[in-house]
């Protein structure tokens, strides 16, 4: 549950090229997963893997546009990626599964640099934060509230 929370909560800060790496990281995990999956002979576990997969698969390619130089490399990576997970999925080799994690490694580093450096721009309609924060204490037999404005000081609400 707490993971869950965790994956919702970057993905409601994150920005487009961190969307885009957290779904390559998915696919990353999935086909971790697969691999695990295969050393235990834990066979419904490893074909929910796949199929997940696979649908991470379908989601990146169903992105591309057009028939830029990038969308058609993307496009035949992508290709080449099912056709791995498809042996590993026939042969159950866990070696295929690893090849695919191999090629789309660093299309998901790339992402995430791309992210980190787009986090770090200073724009004007990033939010600043919050411009006034409130709270309340509880004391012996008494509640009192605190409000810090733009000059960071406390002061009693």
């Amino acid at each position: 549950m707490i993971e869950k929370q965790y994956l919702a909560n970057r993905i409601a800060n994150a920005n487009e090229a961190e969307l885009v790496a957290i779904v390559y990281e998915g696919l990353i995990d999935s086909l971790k997963d697969g691999i695990d999956f295969l050393s235990i002979n834990a066979e419904d576990r490893f074909n929910k893997s796949i199929e997940k997969s696979r649908e991470i698969l379908a989601e990146l390619l169903s992105t591309l546009e057009g028939n830029t130089e990038i969308a058609n490399n993307l496009r035949s990576l992508y290709f080449y990626i099912n056709q791995l997970i498809t042996d590993a999925s026939i042969k159950k080799d866990a070696e295929k599964l690893e090849l695919a994690i191999k090629v789309i490694t660093p299309v998901y580093e790339g992402w995430k640099e791309l992210g980190a450096r787009e986090g770090g721009k200073d724009s004007e309609d990033a939010p600043q934060g919050p411009q006034i924060v409130a709270g309340i204490t509880y004391g012996k037999g008494q509640l009192n509230d605190y409000v810090v404005n733009n000059d960071s000081k406390w002061k009693k609400g």
